[in-house]
């Protein structure tokens, strides 16, 4: 087998000069990492910097060409994903993977069932189940429940749940708070921490760095496919060396400011705007302006834009453009009048994932892409997504590659992109940053200002407090579907207003 070593102070996991190769792309190149037994271990870098690579490699899916792995100080060869359960290795991914129509229990032994007999043992998987969702909080959640009936939190326990279940020693965590809300967080950093008392081990990827600063024993940075760095203890390094070791630049304005930007006429009202989740919702937003919509989670604010571009129905209510009132009834109502919404969930509402860059960014405005006869000039098409491609600063810049296999903030470039091609005037980000990186937030900010600059309009619905007060001209706050305010972010307010907005108060 090789080197072996024993002893409590024998990493859980080593992985050495770890390299794997895709057609084209050396994914990673001599990476590594290690993970001591009972700790924090937090896993940074931008998009497509490798880490989901390295994940794969860790529980056998993909194969590298080099290196070695080592657990509890013996050489292993992690050949598959049950190979990866039978250590003690479980994942946590940020899109869950749990069959929505089937139950608690179902999902929690799918695979993986007690057995008696030859039989199923549908008591002893409930018991199990049972002192497993106590252990996470779900103390007043049926086993026998679908998971579709349960809120993304929820979920994420559950798969924690099953984790602690089948005894894990590692537990993989790839962004599992970014779907959740502040409390919800809060709970989830405390268990870490408890998990981590008990001797488990938690390699936590994030790019939220006050979660990782918050939790984190150690860190390890991955930059282009290589180690940025050596790994640091978390209490020696700042956000700021982070970013650095991140970007391999410093990020002098978290929230870059904008220039040029005069604040013209009113371009889109709302009025008394009534839905089944929210009610008389009213407000305005002018050329040049971004207006953030903040609320804690279930506030009404995605059911509000979506009802806005007509992805859902609104009961009552004006929708006013350019002084003049429009009917939204569906999505391609609001196009026609260019007021476009980029969703929360690129993956299923923003892109076709099994199409190419060039698809997806050109599905929208086709008929820009025609020639005189009416037929699409592809070579259009392609110099239209390599102009936007190299502006959004796109990685790899592969107009042919399908969406679903570019990182979480290449995908959500390539949604901005659709919009930006198709010249519309209201941008709608519903959670725009959401699971992309530090640098690719900036970038993201700078585009949000370039269509500023350019006479656009911005709503954004943002859970980040801080990404309100730093990029927004005005903040709408809601609370459970009600509108609690609109401030004026001029520096006069700050977190402690906006939350109490958000949570039914008054200023």
């Amino acid at each position: 087998m090789g080197e072996t070593r024993s002893g409590t102070d024998v990493p859980l996991l080593e992985m050495r000069g770890i390299t794997k190769v895709f057609p084209g792309v050396v994914a990673l190149d001599n990476v590594n990492l290690t993970v001591k037994q009972g700790e924090v271990h937090l896993l940074l870098g931008e998009n497509g910097a490798g880490k989901s690579t390295l994940i794969k490699t860790i529980i056998g899916i993909n194969k590298p060409e080099g290196g070695e792995i080592f657990w509890l100080g013996q050489l292993m060869k992690i050949h598959s994903l049950k190979d990866a359960y039978e250590l003690g290795i479980s994942v946590i991914y940020q899109e869950l993977s749990n069959i929505p129509c089937l139950s608690i229990v179902e999902n929690m032994y799918l695979g993986f069932e007690k057995r008696k007999n030859g039989l199923i043992d549908w008591k002893k998987q409930r018991v199990c189940a049972r002192k497993a969702l106590d252990r996470v909080g779900l103390s007043d959640i049926d086993v026998d429940t679908p998971m579709e009936k349960l809120g993304m939190g929820q979920r994420q326990l559950v798969e924690i749940a099953m984790a602690i279940d089948r005894k894990a020693k590692l537990i993989i965590m790839d962004e599992p708070t970014s779907s959740l809300g502040r409390s919800e967080i809060d709970f989830l950093m405390e268990l870490m921490l408890e998990l981590n008392r008990e001797g488990v081990s938690i390699l936590f990827i994030t790019h939220k760095l006050d979660e990782a600063k918050r939790v984190g024993t150690r860190v390890t940075v991955l930059r282009n496919g290589k180690n940025s760095g050596a790994t640091m203890s978390v209490k020696d390094v700042t956000e700021e060396d982070i970013i650095q070791m991140m970007v391999g630049r410093t990020l002098e304005e978290k929230y870059p400011k904008r220039k040029n930007v005069r604040i013209g006429k009113e371009i889109l009202r709302c009025q008394g705007l009534c839905a089944d989740k929210f009610d008389e919702i009213s407000f305005a937003v002018k050329e040049g302006e971004m207006l953030g919509i903040f609320g804690l989670i279930g506030a009404g604010r995605t059911e509000l834009v979506r009802a806005i571009f007509g992805a859902d129905p609104l009961a009552t209510g004006n929708l006013i453009f350019n002084g003049e009132e429009i009917e939204v009834k569906r999505p391609r109502d609001a196009i026609r009048q260019g007021v476009v919404l980029i969703t929360e969930n690129r993956k299923e509402e923003g892109l076709i994932l099994i199409h190419n860059v060039i698809e997806n960014g050109t599905i929208v405005p086709l008929e820009k892409f025609q020639n005189k006869l009416g037929f699409i000039d592809n070579k259009k098409r392609l110099a239209a997504i390599e102009e936007y491609g190299q502006e959004l600063n796109l990685r790899p810049m592969q107009p042919e590659k399908l969406a679903m296999n570019f990182s979480g903030g290449n995908q959500q470039k390539i949604v901005i992109m659709k919009w930006l091609i198709s010249g519309a005037k209201v941008f709608i980000f519903d959670e725009p940053t959401k699971g992309v990186d530090v640098g690719a937030k900036v970038e993201i900010y700078n585009i949000m200002n370039r269509l500023l600059e350019n006479g656009a309009s911005i709503i954004m619905v943002s859970s980040e407090i801080d990404e309100i007060l730093g990029m927004s001209d005005r903040v709408m706050v809601m609370y459970e579907g009600k509108q609690t305010g609109i401030v004026k972010n001029d520096g006069s307010i700050g977190e402690e207003e906006i939350l109490t907005l958000a949570t039914g108060g008054t200023l």
